[in-house]
């Protein structure tokens, strides 16, 4: 993982603190279309004129660009929106001097794969770094703002596939549903059969390719993947 680096400007961030006092990872969305970690690496270092900012920007193409090293403080998570349903549960828990703030670019209709094992990435540099930051969550789950906006809300499948990315590196459970066969291949298509698993069952899918889910672990050096039209997740 190569992570780039250009500071932003001193209005961005606030006073230094220890790495040690950082508890938690606030995921946010840039809401622009088209963006690269760059652009925004760059905005922040020379045109920003407010006290705004974030330690981190990843975007589609994996690209990650520091913005505010992590032993400042970034204003990222300031202020308080709503707590409408379930909103803000972090309020006052999590805060500017507690908290490292990754900024995704570029996600409104989603986030890309290479995007999405970006962050896995940084996040475990993140951790690696400040012992204590074990607890991942929203800019919303802190003070009520619809960010990162795809993935609001209580129960919402979008955070929830890659909160299970990052901490345990598979997109979501499913249970078997009929009985299916289980593919195989060196590669992303499918071929030969290797063996079936039967209804009630939970796997673990660790990537979707069309009408196909990868399974987290290896058999052999080869990939397994089952029909999704076989499993409901859980």
């Amino acid at each position: 993982m190569e992570i780039k680096k250009r500071r932003a400007k001193s209005i961005s961030y606030g006073s230094k603190r220890s790495l040690k006092d950082i508890k938690y990872i606030v995921i946010h969305f840039t809401g622009n279309k088209g963006d690269t970690a760059k652009n925004n690496a760059d905005f922040y270092a020379t045109g920003n004129t407010r006290e705004a900012g974030a330690h981190f920007f990843v975007d589609k193409k994996s690209e990650i660009w520091e913005s505010v090293p992590m032993e400042y403080t970034a204003w990222a998570v300031g202020h308080f929106f709503t707590r409408k349903n379930g909103a803000a549960s972090y309020y006052k828990k999590c805060t500017n001097d507690n908290s490292v703030s990754i900024e995704l670019c570029d996600c409104k209709k989603g986030v890309s794969w290479e995007q999405m094992l970006a962050i896995r990435e940084l996040v475990l540099y993140i951790q690696k770094r400040c012992p204590n930051a074990k607890t991942i969550i929203r800019h919303w789950d802190v003070n009520g703002k619809a960010c990162p906006e795809p993935m609001v809300g209580k129960g919402n499948l979008k955070w929830k596939h890659l909160y299970n990315k990052i901490m345990y590196n598979y997109q979501y459970r499913a249970k078997v549903t009929k009985a299916a066969a289980i593919r195989s291949s060196k590669g992303v298509k499918p071929t030969n059969k290797i063996g079936s698993i039967n209804p009630g069952e939970v796997v673990k899918i660790s990537k979707v390719v069309g009408a196909w889910g990868r399974l987290l672990n290896k058999k052999n050096d080869k990939w397994q993947w089952i029909s999704l039209k076989k499993v409901k997740e859980i």
